[in-house]
């Protein structure tokens, strides 16, 4: 029976170590009056996949949905906001049994998510670059931007929806001499919005020029900047290359290069800054390039984001969970694990339960077939001393034999008479 429970554990870790199959890898993002929940697909073949709550800490589950096998994501609709759920994933096996539930993915549907902290405006020629705190809230998809320009009287939306939670993003084709402000108000998962931030504001086209042209190419999360010989200084022997993250209020070297070389390679500032080359005479005079605000809104958000794929569909039940068939701004999710950092759902818990049991069998199976062993050994016999004679027989035997003796002798006279 053991050795059976053995070779039924090592053929299960066998064939979850092939199939790289284990419980549900599971996030959940919370918005307004509803939950997504994400996963990633199996390894192997299921026939299913269940989706179950709770509303005591995980102490019972209810099935909600079962979703087909090919489904990634699940909305959960008509939560109640400031309230705890908690969900958990589980695979339907081809013989329609239920694998190992992920982990339990605790979420609490939000009303609106707070308001944005921290905005600042930086000009430079016809463009501003915004930039506030970075939120820590999951379910921000993205912000909603306004400008004025009589002094917040009245609002013009720059763009209704960012489409990323990251923290900065860059106005063009501004009017020079013209003062603007700004306020942002952030957008949650399910149509969740936030008061609008406090007001940055800020004049377009102060900025200094300088004295030589100064551009610049973006590559990744690096930025090349190029610049023009100045014309009003003789014999440069350095260049000094400064950067500033407020408008031009306070500025620091990122860069420095010998007279000759006019480029030079530097990181890529999250949210924009302002870059100037100030050039170095061997008589110690100096020059100053213009000033370039260097933002982009094409560059990647930093932060991970979910996939977002409709097409799932689930039993209604209450909670309902439903499939959006409108477009959705991306949820944020910053719970990758990262990962690892594979896709693939873990295996581990498993074996170490398999290799445990087997362990536990081979062990099992030793002590019985010691024991066994040893009751099958025969005793040996032990031998048996041999007995003492006793006297009084000793004496009896050889009074025994003297009768025997002269008899013989009497015989042997009565033949020679």
């Amino acid at each position: 029976m053991l050795q059976g429970l053995f070779l039924k554990s090592l053929i299960a870790f066998m064939a979850a170590t092939g199939a790289n199959l284990g419980a549900p890898q599971a996030t959940a993002i919370p918005g307004e009056s509803q939950v997504l929940i994400n996963w990633a697909p199996p390894a192997g073949a299921i026939n299913g996949i269940v989706i179950e709550d709770s509303l005591d800490s995980g102490n019972t589950w209810t099935t909600i949905t079962k979703l087909p096998p090919n489904s990634t994501h699940i909305r959960v609709q008509g939560l109640t906001d400031g309230k705890n759920y908690w969900f958990r994933v589980r695979w339907i096996w081809p013989d329609n049994s239920l694998g190992i539930p992920s982990r339990t993915l605790v979420a609490i549907p939000i009303n609106n998510p707070s308001a944005p902290t921290g905005l600042i405006a930086t000009a430079s020629g016809t463009q501003v670059a915004l930039n506030w705190d970075q939120t820590t809230e999951k379910a921000v998809t993205g912000y909603d931007i306004e400008q004025s320009t009589d002094g917040g009287n009245t609002w013009s939306n720059v763009t209704s929806n960012t489409g990323s939670s990251s923290s900065g993003y860059l106005i063009d084709n501004l009017t020079r001499g013209t003062t603007y402000s700004f306020r942002i108000k952030a957008l949650a998962f399910g149509g969740g919005k936030s008061d609008y931030s406090d007001v940055a504001t800020v004049k377009v086209g102060l900025a200094p020029t300088g004295g030589f042209a100064l551009t610049y190419k973006i590559t990744g999360s690096k930025i090349t900047l190029s610049w023009e010989t100045p014309q009003d200084i003789p014999d440069v022997t350095s260049y000094q290359v400064n950067a500033s993250g407020d408008g031009g209020a306070n500025w620091f070297t990122v860069a420095t290069t010998q007279g000759g070389i006019n480029t030079a390679l530097v990181p890529y500032v999250i949210g924009g800054s302002t870059y100037q080359v100030i050039a170095t005479s061997a008589a110690g005079e100096t020059s100053a390039s213009s000033i370039e605000l260097i933002e982009t809104n094409l560059l990647p958000d930093p932060v991970t984001t979910a996939t977002f794929n409709p097409g799932a569909t689930g039993e209604s039940s209450s909670p309902t969970p439903t499939d959006s068939t409108s477009a959705t701004p991306t949820p944020t999710d910053t719970n990758t694990t990262a990962p690892s950092k594979s896709s693939s759902p873990p295996i581990i818990p498993i074996a170490i339960l398999l290799v445990a049991i087997a362990i536990g069998s081979w062990l099992a199976i030793g002590m019985r077939n010691r024991g066994s062993k040893k009751g099958g050994k025969k005793r040996p016999k032990p031998k048996k001393k041999p007995a003492k004679r006793k006297k009084s027989s000793v004496s009896s035997s050889r009074s025994s034999t003297q009768p025997s003796q002269t008899s013989s002798e009497d015989i042997k006279k009565k033949k020679k008479k």
